[in-house]
């Protein structure tokens, strides 16, 4: 086994025989990420193409992904993929007006056959060390650690055979038997699951727990009306919905740009470490550029104050067009001033309703929430969301 540093290519060039070496690494790296993801979920949910796989690792101003694979002859075998975020806009850094945070986070994807070998250690060995070399001194990463319902994911996979179940990759908990270690309950971590463990041996302790719930759309039309016909918080407080698919319109971008900056600061983070972010409407359009080019086009529903005019709330969904059964629940947030009078449900329902008339082909939707976020987990749950899978963030000093 033998590991490097990939050289992203520009592009995928594969109308060209023999294809282009670049290219051909590449398209290896997204298959075997992608195939990781399959085995876990059981389901064709989160397949991302590699064209758009690329395109998330090099269109965005605000983050670079390098990938550096390990290799049997010309196999690739595994993969870690390190994300260092940069913020635009500031005077100095080692890109060109961006601003460095000291954190950098790890993704190690190791195939099935090739496990238990020592090839994730030494790819998280790779990783670490050129995190280190680029000034960062935390290192995070976020895993799929166990399954709670499987039935509720939906369809099985599409390019793979055999699921999680069958194959003992995924560790999972069946209704009813949550307590398959020393915690219990959906947001607990299953400490004997291969993530956790390889976290463990690596030195990484457990910063933060998300429950990742779907929500059935062909039975959520009903819970997403109630929602919002029994909502009195835009009559009765003075708040106006809006919404809008892809781009944000002229006159919102700013306040959008404002409640997007309050994020990273304000959404629950446990022991995770996160940098400020400064965002105008400049970084919100570079955003959404990025977005364009990996095919990723984002619902949006705001609530405006009659007062001022400005938005002070909002709720995302992401969509792709190449997976047309399912989305994605992106952000939710209401400014501080404007909390406790039922927004965030109101967002939230609003814009299942919105999907529901813009994508009537999707199937299901997904969110992760922390587990400690107990407002919007109720949210959730009366929207009809069913938790099915817990994903733990783990974190590391350099």
């Amino acid at each position: 086994m033998r590991t490097a540093w990939l050289q992203l290519p520009d592009a995928l060039d594969q109308a060209r025989l023999p294809m282009p070496p670049a290219t051909a690494d590449f398209l290896q790296v997204a298959q075997l990420g992608n195939l990781v993801t399959s085995l876990f979920w059981g389901t064709n949910d989160f397949y991302v193409s590699p064209e758009n796989q690329l395109a998330g690792a090099t269109a965005r101003a605000d983050v670079r992904t390098h990938f550096a694979v390990a290799r049997e002859a010309d196999r690739v075998i595994g993969y870690a993929a390190l994300s260092l975020p940069f913020e635009p806009g500031a005077e100095s850094g080692p890109e060109s007006n961006t601003l460095q945070p000291h954190t950098a986070e790890v993704r190690i994807v190791v195939h099935p056959d090739f496990r238990r070998r020592g090839v994730g250690s030494a790819l998280l060995r790779e990783a670490e060390a050129e995190a280190a070399r680029r000034g960062r001194t935390v290192l995070q990463s976020w895993t799929d650690n166990a399954l709670l319902d499987p039935a509720a994911v939906g369809s099985g996979p599409v390019f793979v055979t055999g699921t999680s179940l069958q194959t003992g990759l995924t560790p999972v908990v069946q209704p009813g038997n949550q307590a398959t270690d020393h915690d219990a309950g959906p947001g607990a971590v299953r400490w004997q699951a291969p993530d956790a463990r390889f976290a463990a041996a690596g030195g990484y302790e457990l910063a933060q727990v998300e429950v990742a719930s779907v929500l059935d759309l062909r039975e959520a039309a009903g819970a997403a009306l109630r929602a919002e016909s029994g909502s009195s918080a835009g009559q009765d407080h003075g708040y106006d919905v809006v919404g809008w698919e892809g781009a944000c319109p002229p006159e919102d971008a700013a306040a959008l740009a404002r409640l997007l900056g309050r994020m990273a600061a304000e959404a629950p983070a446990g022991e995770v470490e996160r940098a400020t972010e400064a965002w105008d409407v400049a970084r919100l359009r570079a955003e959404e550029r990025a977005r364009e080019e990996m095919g990723l086009t984002v619902i949006t529903t705001a609530v405006r104050d009659r007062a001022t005019g400005r938005l002070v709330g909002h709720s995302d969904i992401e969509t792709f067009a190449d997976l047309p059964q399912v989305a994605y629940q992106g952000n939710t947030l209401v400014h501080p001033e404007h909390r406790r009078r039922g927004l965030a449900l109101l967002l939230k329902a609003a814009n299942v309703s919105r999907l529901l008339r813009l994508r009537p082909e999707a199937d299901r939707l997904y969110t992760w929430n922390a587990a400690e976020n107990r407002a919007i987990l109720r949210a959730n749950a009366e929207l009809g969301f069913v938790p099915v899978a817990t994903h733990p963030a783990w974190q590391k000093r350099l």
